[in-house]
C-alpha cells in the first residue's frame, strides 16, 4: 500500500469501530431499523458484527448454544426467534 501524505495542519482522529459494535444502543437501533425496513439479512449482519466484537467462542459458552449452531445461525442468516433471543440475552 502506498504511503499517503496529508496537507500540513490536517489532523486525524482515532477511530475504533469496535466501540460502536459494542454499544448496545447503537446495535439495538440498527437491528430495529433493519426489521422496520424488512431487511432480515441486514438485521443478522448487525447481530453478526456485534457477536464478532464480543468474541464468538465466549458467547457460545455463555449462551449455552453449541458453536455449530452459532456459526450456522450467522451463516444462514435465518435463525429462529428463540435463537436470536438467546444470543441477545447472553450479551446483557
Amino acid at each position: 500500500m502506498p504511503k499517503l501524505r496529508l496537507k500540513k495542519g490536517i489532523k486525524l482522529a482515532k477511530h475504533d469501530p469496535f466501540k460502536a459494535l459494542l454499544d448496545e444502543k447503537i446495535i439495538a437501533q440498527a437491528f430495529w431499523d433493519c426489521l422496520k425496513e424488512n431487511d432480515p439479512e441486514g438485521a443478522m449482519e448487525v447481530i453478526s458484527a456485534h457477536l464478532t466484537a464480543l468474541n464468538k467462542m465466549h458467547l457460545a459458552n455463555e449462551a449455552e448454544i453449541s458453536r455449530s449452531t452459532l456459526y450456522h445461525t450467522l451463516k444462514s442468516k435465518n435463525p429462529t426467534l428463540k435463537t436470536v433471543a438467546k444470543l441477545i440475552h447472553c450479551c446483557l
